[in-house]
């Protein structure tokens, strides 16, 4: 285990991540630190939700791309980067006003330049990897609310976007 810090870059063979400071998609439901281990069974909120990153991912090729674990982000965080692709975390964005999702564009894609999109962390995650797909009950979000306010973006950048498929390899690259 490491303990990272903003702005750092850490080496993992041909990669370099370098970890941004960054929030949890509002609103954090189970906001502070995780101060001892959570033994299962354990109520979720025993899962805070401590720090959220963004990781810039950079490949000794020149190839790079932001990972926004969260649909949350901090303003300007990523001014002055540069990746071609942007994987961007969008659960819950659905249940928050339009501001929100277009600022979340524009501090995101927009502020990295990335010339395509894949959108992460939309799915139920409380059902096994082991079954298809399927959205974040609507109690929890509003997929189509998200893709469509997020698809207006992208044609306005004319850029693509895409979502990934469950246990095939993907070439994020193949969007630019």
């Amino acid at each position: 285990m490491r303990v990272v810090v903003h702005g750092e870059a850490v080496r993992f063979g041909a990669w370099e991540l370098t970890w941004i400071e960054s929030s949890h998609c509002p609103p954090d439901r189970y906001p502070g630190v995780i101060e001892a281990p959570v033994v299962p069974p354990a109520r979720a909120s025993a899962y805070r939700c401590g720090e959220a990153w963004s990781i810039l991912v950079r490949h000794d090729s020149g190839r790079s791309l932001p990972v926004q674990g969260s649909a949350g982000f901090v303003p300007d965080a990523l001014a002055g980067r540069e990746a071609e692709v942007a994987y961007l975390g969008v659960g819950q964005l659905g249940l928050l006003p339009r501001t929100y999702l277009t600022d979340y564009w524009a501090h995101t894609v927009r502020a990295v330049g990335a010339r395509g999109v894949v959108l992460t962390h939309w799915d139920d995650f409380f059902r096994g990897l082991d079954r298809p797909l399927r959205a974040l009950p609507y109690a929890g979000d509003d997929l189509d609310v998200t893709t469509r306010v997020l698809t207006e973006s992208a044609v306005d950048d004319g850029m693509r976007l895409a979502m990934p498929t469950l246990w095939r390899r993907e070439d994020p690259w193949a969007l630019t």
